[in-house]
């Protein structure tokens, strides 16, 4: 859903001091060190380390975040003793693929954990009591939690009275006062000095078994069976990492370089099947392969069925199995894609009826029936037309359950914090968050939190903002260019395909397509081509119309043949001159 919105167009500055060094001592070109110098990375080690973002020599000891060594001796201890280990992992995608990694590698060392994952509609988000006295029933002695707990005081002091021990691995924001577990791993603590505060659940379980296994290795457990290769568990990593979309710089870059490959070439059942199901071919599989078309049929069972199908995915051992579920999550994502549609007509319908939208710095949209696994996509479809911080609420019988998404500038649970009397509790991160609350509140609610918005924001943030990396001439792009960005990958979230911009560019011809519009360039006396997806029939002017450019490259094959092609991100109206 392309905005309308006017972008603000800012051309972003690098030292060029510190680029001509950086390109003179890497040995690369000076645009490459540009972009280096644009993500932070002014000197040439921390360079040459994003470059080669090495397993080995680049992730920080797992015994530097606190609570862990007390977490891994717990959970050692239960697996010596050979206590039964309750996983809980929370029905979102990094959630579901955090618990499977722990699942499959207590498997892995002998021990037979079982695992819960709670129903988003009928048990909600987080733990309960119910669903602990059930572990208890069931023998559980020690549970670990992947993806919530942190807010669980309550729920985890009433597991201490039942005789269970909890292990908190969450990445939410922590409250001022941390639960009563025996353990809390969450890097936003703050007396945690783990130096990266990026990880979702599914990369502090991979954490964790780091952890583990140094802790075993030192107790002489693989003496006999051999050390697992813990490499093998980032290709669920890489899954719930990109599909959570936390910033894939840091630590998180690490681990999904080396993980795109476990996923490409990764013999898991549940994986396998997976692709199959979204017509993902053996081979090599790039982030946006994950994030558009692996990423939804995982998040589609904890939306509109069930979440924890997917632990029970990717830590089957059978090839049927994992196939009948994977066509069930392709089912699921199709039932959800309707859901949504639906759900986005009646918000866009009651956002456009708003009398002073225009004036508006925030949206609180909400309606009886509108199902909770989809509003926080629909949040972020709201927010790309609107550009607002976006809350979207789906009410049942007087209670709401929302999902927010927010812009830059606006940190989400901040937001929550200071309406915090209008609401029955709330959570999240800095760009996204959820809500309860009850219906005769929406109104206040709506309120304050646009008075919020209005303190943090000023105009000049409402509107969308296009940050161009350089500018190129035509003459400059090419197979080598292209080549050489392949080095900053994988690109998303914290870490953007590279934004180029060229000036005064003639139009020679626009063909209209089912999926926006195909254009070719003039600039410099060379042609290329570019495609504006999404874009509507009245996306730049008529042939000979001069415009300045802002687009990513792209490798285009047709016929046989391969080019550069642009990926226009955005057109103006070129500068008289």
């Amino acid at each position: 859903m392309p905005s309308d919105l006017p972008k603000r167009w800012i051309l972003k500055r690098a030292d060029e001091g510190i680029v001509a060094r950086q390109s003179e001592q890497l040995r690369i070109s000076s645009l490459l060190a540009r972009l280096l110098v644009l993500r932070g990375l002014a000197d040439p080690d921390s360079a040459k380390r994003y470059l080669s973002s090495s397993l080995r020599s680049d992730l920080p000891s797992p015994f530097t975040m606190t609570d862990m060594e007390p977490a891994v001796e717990r959970i050692v201890h239960a697996v010596k003793q050979q206590e039964l280990i309750g996983i809980w992992g929370d029905y979102d995608v990094d959630g579901t693929t955090g618990a499977s990694v722990l699942v499959s590698f207590l498997r892995e060392i002998g021990a037979e954990p079982i695992y819960h994952v709670p129903h988003r509609i009928e048990e909600g988000y987080g733990l309960n009591i119910e669903g602990l006295r059930r572990l208890k029933e069931r023998g559980v002695s020690l549970v670990v939690t992947v993806d919530c707990g942190i807010s669980n005081a309550n729920e985890i002091h009433a597991a201490r009275g039942m005789g269970l021990d909890v292990v908190v691995v969450d990445h939410h924001q922590p409250p001022e006062e941390l639960p009563p577990a025996v353990a809390v791993i969450n890097p936003h603590r703050r007396d945690c000095t783990f130096p990266d505060k990026g990880l979702c659940a599914a990369g502090l379980a991979f954490y964790l078994i780091i952890g583990l296994r140094a802790k075993l290795r030192d107790a002489s457990w693989f003496a006999r069976s051999g050390e697992p290769d813990l490499r093998r568990y980032l290709d669920i990593v890489t899954l719930g990492t990109i599909a959570d979309m936390v910033p894939l710089t840091g630590v998180n870059r690490t681990l999904i370089r080396r993980g795109l490959v476990e996923v490409g070439g990764s013999r898991r059942p549940g994986l396998v099947a997976l692709k199959q199901v979204a017509g993902i071919a053996e081979g090599e599989v790039s982030a946006g392969q994950i994030g558009f078309q692996l990423g939804p049929r995982i998040n589609a069972a904890g939306r509109v069925d069930y979440g924890i199908k997917i632990v029970e995915l990717l830590t089957t051992d059978s090839s049927e199995v994992a196939l009948r579920i994977a066509q069930e999550l392709d089912e699921h994502n199709r039932e959800r894609r309707v859901i949504e549609a639906e759900v986005l007509e009646r918000a866009l319908t009651q956002a456009d009826a708003s009398s002073n939208m225009e004036e508006r710095y925030s949206l609180v949209l909400g309606g009886e029936g509108w199902h909770p696994g989809v509003l926080g996509i629909v949040a972020s479809r709201i927010v790309e037309r609107f550009y607002r911080p976006t809350v979207v609420i789906g009410f049942d019988g007087g209670q709401g359950k929302g999902s927010a998404r927010s812009i830059r500038g606006f940190h989400m649970v901040e937001g929550f914090r200071r309406c915090a009397e209008h609401l029955e509790k709330f959570g999240g991160h800095e760009y996204a968050g959820g809500l309860s609350i009850k219906e005769e509140k929406l109104g206040r609610f709506a309120e304050a939190f646009e008075g919020v918005a209005r303190e943090f924001l000023q105009p000049g943030d409402l509107l969308p903002l296009l940050e161009v990396d350089a500018l190129l001439n035509f003459s400059e792009i090419g197979f080598p260019l292209l080549r050489e960005l392949e080095s900053l990958k994988p690109f998303g979230v914290g870490n953007p395909e590279p934004l180029f911009m060229t000036e005064r560019v003639e139009v020679c011809d626009r063909k209209p397509f089912s999926a926006g519009v195909r254009c070719r360039f003039r600039h410099g006396g060379r042609v290329i081509g570019g495609v504006a997806f999404g874009a509507g029939d009245d996306f730049l002017a008529a042939p000979g119309v001069t415009v300045d450019l802002a687009y990513r490259l792209s490798e285009n094959e047709w016929n046989g043949a391969t080019t550069v092609d642009l990926k226009i991100v955005d057109a103006r109206p070129a500068a008289a001159g």
